[in-house]
């Protein structure tokens, strides 16, 4: 189970500055190679990394803690998000974490320098693999993936996460020492950092499965095969209504099919020909939905 997030609130009066170093450091807006520096998608590699960058910070190694901090940036190209997330969730996450790019390296170095004046610099590792072990809301962005991946995460105080925050003139608030207020993932040979803001874009949990009304349905109906008439409901003078309910699966293919209401002859002809029909896919928010509808037949006898 996750520790509780500690978050501590500094207010100043004047605003902020960023020292020189950092506004050098802040001019390369591509993310390092993964080549430049390996570390394995583990807690000890993520553990590695951050001591790499605590070591260079202490010896004054701008240039190498600038690749490092860097190499924490998701990189423009990259396509986590949508692989992760899919298209619809996935794109909008990827539009959010763009937009907070140009400012995401300064505030990395800016916590991690002064955690190296603070001593905070053997921070626990702690890893999100099974949503049911873990608190919100970590669990639904583990929930929300179309395969769960790892998030990471550092607690620097007691094995607790704690971000400290300065509210500048104007009222923006900037995260100034701690941990970062966020989640680390693995993508393309190395770690990456994704604030918690744009994580929290996440829907509470993934929708799999939407209902829709038959008049929609029946608009996006692409191979139809007709319903006749059964000869043995012809015989016996059977006629009257049928209905099914359907599910489809996330191509627009019958998935599941079984009877609402209707006489069995006639049901039997309607499910034999509905299951052979077919859908133009639905999408929720850009991602693909398994659909669930119900579908009526009026039989007459002429």
């Amino acid at each position: 189970m996750r520790c509780g997030t500690v978050v501590v609130l500094l207010i100043f009066c004047a605003p902020l500055h960023a020292s020189a170093r950092v506004a050098q450091g802040s001019a390369a807006t591509t993310a390092a190679s993964p080549q430049e520096h390996s570390y394995p998608n583990t807690s000890d590699g993520l553990r590695g990394l951050l001591s790499d960058i605590f070591a260079a910070e202490k010896a004054h190694d701008t240039a190498r803690e600038t690749s490092l901090i860097q190499s924490l940036l998701v990189p423009e190209d990259s396509t986590w998000f949508v692989d992760t997330y899919g298209p619809g969730f996935g794109a909008s996450l990827a539009g959010a974490y763009s937009q907070a790019r140009p400012d995401l390296e300064e505030q990395i170095r800016v916590i991690y320098e002064t955690d190296v004046k603070r001593g905070w610099t053997n921070p626990k590792i702690l890893e999100y693999t099974d949503p049911e072990k873990v608190d919100a809301p970590y669990d639904r962005f583990l929930n929300s993936m179309n395969q769960i991946v790892p998030l990471y995460q550092t607690a620097s105080l007691e094995g607790r996460s704690a971000t400290t925050f300065a509210l500048a003139v104007g009222g923006k608030v900037t995260p100034m020492a701690g941990d970062l207020d966020g989640c680390f993932i693995y993508d393309r040979g190395g770690f990456r950092f994704i604030p918690l803001n744009i994580l929290m874009k996440l829907p509470s949990e993934r929708p799999v499965r939407i209902h829709l009304d038959m008049d929609v349905m029946g608009s996006k109906v692409i191979q139809r095969v007709p319903v006749r008439m059964p000869p043995e409901a012809i015989k016996k003078h059977i006629s009257g209504k049928v209905i099914l309910d359907a599910i489809l699966d996330v191509d627009g293919n019958i998935k599941e099919l079984k009877p609402v209401s209707g006489d069995p002859v006639l049901v039997s002809a309607a499910m034999d020909a509905m299951k052979q029909w077919r859908f133009a896919p639905t999408k929720l928010d850009g991602d693909p939905v398994e659909v669930e509808f119900q579908m009526e037949f009026e039989f007459q006898i002429n």
